[in-house]
């Protein structure tokens, strides 16, 4: 998938330092271990067993060669259906309000989709009105509000849905 000098892509194992630097350099973003990114990459991302426990992607956007975005998902297995997981969408303060988040989102719905996901969930600040307003002109809706949820600084979480069709 592309936009005007946008390249998306799964991420690989050579990409772990750009994305640690932009995570580092997001200050809301989720702030992980190194090796929790490690650990995704090393996971094939087409391959999907009929017996999986759980499965993550990580794509990324480029611009002009640099990485500028990212986006992480968790499949979550259950009997009678699998719920993915948007845990983080990350883009760089210079490359907001063009399309990028979108983009990395619909990546990510469309492989959650394509992996047998009925639905996808996420958590986001409330004082995050544009990723709230990212993720509800994608079609997610509010199921809950967690009071206090995020510490530094302190704010609610939002829970939100998207049933994929």
């Amino acid at each position: 998938m592309t936009l005007p000098q946008i390249y998306l892509r799964p991420a690989v194992t050579s990409d772990l330092d750009a994305i640690l630097a932009l995570e580092r350099a997001t200050d809301l973003a989720p702030h992980w271990p190194p090796a929790a990114y490690a650990d995704i990459l090393a996971e094939p991302v087409s391959a999907l067993p009929d017996n999986f426990t759980t499965q993550r992607c990580l794509f990324i956007a480029e611009k002009n060669g640099s990485l500028v975005g990212f986006a992480v998902s968790l499949l979550h297995p259950a009997a009678s259906n699998r719920v993915a997981e948007l845990e983080s969408v990350v883009v760089s303060a210079s490359a907001r309000r063009a399309g990028i988040g979108r983009a990395l989102c619909r990546a990510v719905l469309d492989w959650s989709r394509s992996h047998g996901a009925t639905e996808v969930i996420l958590e986001v600040r409330v004082n995050s009105a544009a990723a709230v307003a990212l993720y509800t002109t994608l079609g997610f809706t509010q199921v809950v509000r967690r009071l206090r949820y995020y510490h530094g600084p302190n704010d609610d979480a939002l829970l939100m849905r998207l049933v994929l069709q």
